[in-house]
């Protein structure tokens, strides 16, 4: 009877294994999080220099010239035959036909299509065209600058800057002299960036071949801003939002005198995070040159020399980047003094005034300097008085890095611009 009984206990022990293994095998789950990591949040600046004025004459690009060469892009086609994927170079014709006379209209440009010789289709008896693309920047005001636009196809075309048709001809004979010229597009022009297309026609001919009916674009884009021999505006430079780079100057005088004055605007853009911003001055060099007699008589032996401490600065919150300052309109002061302290730290945005940079949307700031005595009435107005300022800075210059530095805003609410030092 025991024996029994002992037999029974096994038999139920082996089916309770095989009850469990089942069990494992048919809801078995593992849920598993791999590649964990930790970076770092990312901080990146982008500085853009859009304005800047010198005694009320205005930065601007003294001159462009751009013309139909293989620095030109081929961007698109109806019912063209080009081998290469677009987007691609131009590329220069290199026999351009004896009928072409418009060339010596346009002497300084270059023949080109999207193909070198003209392809047997494109040629043949269908009507075929090609777009071709080139951008040039121009910065400041486009009043008073001269324009000049000539243009010669084989055959017809449209011309089109940022987007508004400039001219169009669509005849046979664009390529006989003399070439179109366009001088009335003026108000097409942006500040900034620039887009020139042009898009070309090569007409059917029956029979034709690459040698009897090539296809060409030969144009020359020439504005002049009559910059002359003036200094401030064939050295002062604008650009867009970038990374800044030696050569990136916002301030380049040669020659100043009291009461002289100028602004800036620019833009702070923190990418990725939210950020405080200042402005930093330093490595600041302030060399008295030679004595002129005027300083001798005032004593004024040895360095330094005492420029930065009658350049004031008054800087704002400039939301409509105009370059003036109108607190009437909601426009906010940042910072107001002079740059005669040996790194100068000024507040964009810290713990002790303005609003944190919002990732990815620009800030602009306007900044206001003065030679002199510098005064910002209730209006916004803000004037620059010389006559306090004396013979002891002359032939002094002041030398200087101005830094734009941001810091992560989050779970650092007590920063403070004063307290930056820079590496």
């Amino acid at each position: 009877m025991n024996k029994k009984i002992l037999i029974s206990l096994s038999v139920i022990g082996v089916v309770a294994a095989i009850a469990i293994g089942g069990t494992i095998a048919y809801f078995n789950d593992t849920e598993t999080s791999t590649g964990n990591i930790f970076v770092a949040g990312a901080l990146d600046l982008k500085v853009n220099h859009v304005l800047q004025t010198y005694n009320d004459v205005y930065c601007k690009t003294c001159s462009v010239e751009i013309k139909s060469d293989t620095s030109n892009t081929v961007v698109s086609t109806v019912d063209g035959d080009d081998p290469v994927s677009m987007p691609h170079a131009a590329v220069a014709v290199s026999s351009p036909h004896p009928a072409w006379t418009v060339t010596g209209d346009i002497p300084e440009a270059t023949w080109i299509w999207a193909t070198d010789p003209t392809t047997a289709h494109d040629a043949g008896n269908i009507n075929v065209y090609y777009t071709f693309e080139k951008t040039f920047e121009w910065w400041g005001p486009v009043n008073g600058v001269t324009l000049s636009l000539g243009v010669g196809t084989d055959n017809g075309y449209e011309i089109k800057l940022n987007g508004n048709i400039v001219g169009t001809d669509w005849g046979e004979y664009n390529y006989r002299s003399p070439a179109d010229v366009y001088t009335n597009f003026g108000n097409y022009i942006v500040q900034g960036t620039n887009t020139l297309e042009i898009q070309v026609k090569n007409k059917a001919m029956s029979g034709g071949t690459p040698s009897t009916n090539p296809g060409g674009l030969l144009y020359e884009l020439v504005i002049d801003g009559d910059c002359n021999d003036n200094y401030f505006k064939k050295n002062c430079t604008l650009w867009g939002e970038k990374d800044l780079a030696p050569g990136d100057h916002f301030f380049m005088f040669e020659d100043v005198k009291p009461g002289d004055r100028g602004t800036n605007v620019i833009s702070l853009h923190s990418f990725d995070n939210d950020a405080w911003a200042c402005l930093i001055v330093d490595n600041k060099t302030d060399a008295e040159n030679d004595i002129t007699n005027s300083e001798s008589k005032l004593s004024d032996a040895g360095e330094p020399g005492e420029l930065s401490q009658y350049i004031k600065v008054f800087g704002w919150t400039d939301n409509d980047k105009d370059g003036v300052y109108e607190p009437l309109a909601g426009e906010t002061q940042l910072f107001s003094g002079s740059l005669a302290d040996p790194v100068v730290r000024l507040a964009i945005a810290d713990s002790t005034q303005g609003s944190k940079l919002i990732a990815s949307n620009p800030v602009y700031v306007g900044l206001a300097w003065c030679a002199g005595t510098q005064t910002v009435a209730g209006d916004g107005t803000i004037t620059c008085d010389g006559s306090g300022m004396g013979d002891i800075a002359q032939s002094d210059s002041l030398t200087a890095d101005v830094t734009a530095y941001i810091e992560q805003w989050r779970n650092n609410e007590s920063f403070d611009c004063s307290t930056v030092i820079l590496p």
